[in-house]
């Protein structure tokens, strides 16, 4: 039966990923693109393809400065190197496997249990979240006159056929809110009959540690180099997203706003639930280019070599991280785990 559930979702996802791709592309005149992907400036890219692997090494640093502090201090930077990139592999595969998997890695090759080290990639996610937040603020701010008119005319399509679905959305509102009454009254009544199953305190150890994991935060010894690792991380993005710019002349002339609106959308596009963000990555990247004076054609040209080389990177290198990973789990010593007493 799980078997089947992921097969599912993957057959899902990559529907959802090649109806996006097909809508992307319908009507483009694919041979022009071709053609323009003869003359790129490759240098430039291989410029980003650096960019990006510092950008998961510093990632993998970050990481190890959560889990130390859980008493995990033998870990290497190249340890967690090679967890993150199989992470990044596994999403190509299966939408939001990467960060099961990278875990997962680690419990092979470093004996980290996968509910603290999930725990702290948990953590990972809400600093990340926080910092997209931030940087799409500073977009809004510095390109408001742009974004204001695009954001307007799409909700006022949206909100102009809203109304004939009112009905429909206070139905559905009244039966979440019935739904969300009757687990609390349910939950309640049988309080103790839950506390005492299995499955209670199967769940309520995975959240104890998921926890434990998400409290790593406020524990980091070097808690300014965790912010620094944080703030470079986004650097090294933003300098991905815009010296690819240079790579291609309809796109040369843009300036750092439009790298900083890239980076933005693009990030958007990776987080959907689809494999590497294929479709919406370059549909959003496309439709932001458009505000900049870029084609519709040439701003899906610029997406795809930025997504391709992303990937091309995570399928090179978290391949090569993966049978390096295999070969050090079969050799893995035992560890003796030195946890911080927290008072």
């Amino acid at each position: 039966m799980p078997a089947i559930k992921t097969i599912l979702k993957y057959v899902v996802s990559l529907s959802i990923a090649a109806f996006l791709l097909w809508y992307v592309y319908r009507g483009m005149d694919l041979s022009a693109m071709l053609h323009k992907l003869r003359y790129a400036n490759y240098r430039w890219i291989v410029f980003a393809l650096v960019l990006t692997l510092c950008a998961h090494t510093v990632r993998a640093y970050r990481w190890n400065l959560l889990l130390k502090p859980l008493g995990y201090r033998h870990l290497t930077v190249f340890r967690t190197f090679l967890a993150v990139m199989v992470g990044y592999f596994a999403n190509l595969i299966i939408p939001r496997m990467g960060e099961v998997s990278r875990c997962g890695l680690l419990k092979r090759t470093d004996d980290v249990p996968i509910t603290t080290s999930l725990g702290s990639v948990v953590a990972e996610r809400v600093v990340d979240l926080f910092s997209l937040l931030t940087v799409t603020a500073l977009l809004f701010i510095l390109e408001f006159h742009k974004l204001n008119e695009l954001m307007f005319s799409f909700f006022e399509e949206k909100v102009g056929t809203l109304g004939q679905y009112l009905m429909i959305i206070y139905i559905a509102i009244g039966v979440v809110l019935l739904l969300g009454v009757l687990v609390v009254f349910l939950g309640r009544l049988y309080r103790d009959k839950l506390r005492s199953s299995k499955m209670y305190l199967k769940v309520s150890s995975f959240l104890k540690e998921v926890v434990k994991g998400i409290r790593s935060i406020s524990t980091v010894e070097h808690k300014l180099m965790f912010w620094l690792a944080t703030l470079a991380i986004w650097v090294f993005y933003f300098f991905m997203s815009y010296v690819i710019f240079f790579a291609l002349p309809e796109t040369s002339g843009l300036g750092w706003r439009a790298g900083l609106a890239v980076l933005v959308m693009g990030s958007l596009g990776m987080s959907a639930p689809v494999q590497g963000g294929i479709g919406t990555f370059h549909a959003l990247v496309g439709s932001v280019l458009l505000l900049y004076g870029i084609s519709e054609s040439d701003g899906i040209l610029f997406a795809t070599l930025v997504h391709g080389m992303q990937t091309l990177a995570v399928v090179i290198f978290g391949g090569i991280c993966f049978l390096i990973a295999s070969i050090i789990a079969t050799k893995k010593p035992s560890y003796k785990i030195e946890a911080k007493a927290n008072n």
